[in-house]
């Protein structure tokens, strides 16, 4: 860590927000903007069946990857995962669990869409927000997943209703019109009268939505020297279809959660969000988790990475073109800080939806532009991003904080860059690591000089000083409609720049954080 006079900015206003021991934690993900993402993508309707398995599918390799999630329920666009009671994961640090869960979840969609839709390109990234809700006991757990079957039936047995009338030749607005004001037994009698449909012969997936947890299998571990199978019981993921209000499912699998016959009415009060203070200025940093495997798995180059910088750069631009509110940015290595202006009111500054979203498109965004910075290279492992929400009450301390980030930017790659010059010259990583132990940064750029005849200030401004995004002003000549000449109009762009973030660049860039392009 650089130790420079902006480091107040972390002792003084970052905390982890922690979730309450002893309650059972419910992440639930939800498909941001999805009515336009399955319009665009033609999905079916009511409900597409490759979609859904798509989700599922997900689902299931978050259980595999997350232990100490024991049981999923999905629907529609939407995911809950339950983690056990006890779990410590991420020391139940909030910010952490929300982001690396939607992250990972985002980059499992975009990898296995081919899978499921081989003749349909992504046409644009998809994303989802989310949000962490604690249940003291298993009373309130086994509510909270029957209020969200009761919603799947609700909601598909409208939609259902409402798109075979739409099929049937009405307008979306008369087909609303029929169904408003009806119950469960006047949509079962409309389809049943109108369309010869029974809903209860619909299939389950529809109707009850998907259940995902481990369970007991008998599997061939081996075979014996008399060529006879040895089995064990072995937990598998499975994916169901049935009804869990009831108590059959509970007491047939009473390992995942104990049985208890509850209302499910009152779930809803337990979902409070924690809501950013106003007035403050809201930093989201993103950092890519297990950064070290994932570079050295797609073979980046060290110590900087040209290409997988620019990729960062790229997603992080187009950030900026999706949330109006982020002023800034600032980026280096596999982290990048976001600016959100004072005034925001995304989300009502609901920090889990701001973090879940942000993580979630940056993710999405990341693996939809891999192949235009890496054309040679498939992405092999699935990159997920964690994120992180600060407040800062007053601008100077918001600027002193990506002066902090920029130190921490030079004092990392000064060392990396000295380190792999070492490790190329034949040094073993360990041996780099015991020759830098205490230098300091006059000393690195001295080897670097005397060894390796490398000036440091000569090195990209990249990787010295990461990178800045924001947005400028650029003139472009729009034509007049009664004249032959052209008119100077306005527009305002997304720029990459690599410089100091001192006090000379904010009063030359005044604009940036005074909002007069907003």
């Amino acid at each position: 860590m650089a130790n420079s006079e902006y480091e107040y900015v972390k002792r003084e206003f970052e905390f982890d927000r922690r979730l309450p021991p002893s309650n059972w934690i419910v992440v639930r993900i939800d498909g941001c903007h999805f009515h336009r993402f399955s319009k665009i993508h033609a999905f079916e309707k009511p409900n597409d069946k490759n979609a859904l398995t798509l989700m599922n599918d997900c689902a299931t390799a978050m259980l595999e990857k997350f232990p100490d999630i024991v049981f999923a329920y999905g629907v529609s666009d939407e995911y809950s995962f339950v983690f056990r009671e006890e779990t410590e994961f991420y020391h139940r640090r909030e910010g952490k669990i929300l982001s690396l869960c939607v992250s990972y979840f985002t980059s499992l969609y975009v990898m296995k869409w081919k899978g499921f839709f081989p003749n349909k390109e992504l046409k644009e990234p998809p994303y989802f927000d989310a949000r962490a809700v604690c249940y003291p006991n298993l009373k309130t757990i086994r509510d909270y997943l029957a209020w969200r079957q009761v919603d799947c039936h609700i909601n598909n047995q409208y939609n259902t209703c409402f798109w075979m009338l739409v099929k049937s030749g009405k307008s979306e607005q008369e087909a609303q019109l029929a169904l408003k004001g009806t119950f469960a037994k006047d949509k079962n009698e409309l389809l049943a009268q109108q369309f010869q449909i029974n809903y209860d012969d619909e299939p389950a997936m529809f109707r009850k939505g998907s259940s995902v947890y481990r369970e007991k299998v008998e599997t061939t571990v081996k075979i014996d020297d008399y060529k006879n199978p040895i089995k064990r019981p072995r937990l598998k993921v499975t994916v169901a279809h049935v009804d869990i209000i009831g108590p059959e499912f509970w007491e047939n699998h009473q390992d995942i959660l104990r049985e208890g016959k509850f209302m499910h009415e009152f779930v809803k009060k337990s979902a409070v969000d924690r809501m950013l203070p106003p007035c403050n200025w809201i930093v989201v940093r993103i950092n890519c988790c297990q950064f070290d495997q994932f570079s050295t798995f797609h073979s980046f180059d060290k110590p900087n990475d040209e290409s997988a910088l620019r990729l960062m750069n790229a997603s992080a631009s187009l950030m900026m073109e999706q949330y109006p509110d982020i002023v800034f940015g600032y980026g280096f290595s596999n982290e990048y800080s976001f600016v959100f202006h004072d005034k925001t009111e995304l989300y009502q500054r609901q920090e889990s939806l701001i973090l879940s979203s942000c993580s979630s498109y940056f993710t999405s965004l990341y693996m939809t532009k891999w192949k235009g910075f890496f054309p040679h290279k498939e992405l092999m492992q699935t990159p997920r991003f964690e994120a992180e929400a600060l407040c800062y009450p007053k601008l100077k301390i918001a600027c002193e904080y990506l002066s902090w980030r920029q130190a921490e930017c030079h004092a990392g790659n000064q060392y990396n860059t000295c380190f792999w010059m070492l490790v190329k010259s034949g040094k073993s990583e360990k041996e780099a690591h015991e020759i830098l132990k205490g230098t300091l940064s006059k000393d690195k750029n001295e080897l670097l000089f005397q060894q390796f005849q490398m000036n440091y200030n000569n090195e990209p401004a990249m990787f010295r000083k990461g990178s800045c995004i924001y947005r400028h002003k650029v003139e472009e000549l729009a034509e007049a409609e009664s004249s032959d000449n052209g008119t100077a109009s306005d527009r305002w762009d997304v720029k990459v720049d690599h410089v100091d973030l001192g006090p000379g660049f904010w009063r030359k860039h005044s604009w940036i954080m005074s909002n007069c392009n907003k």
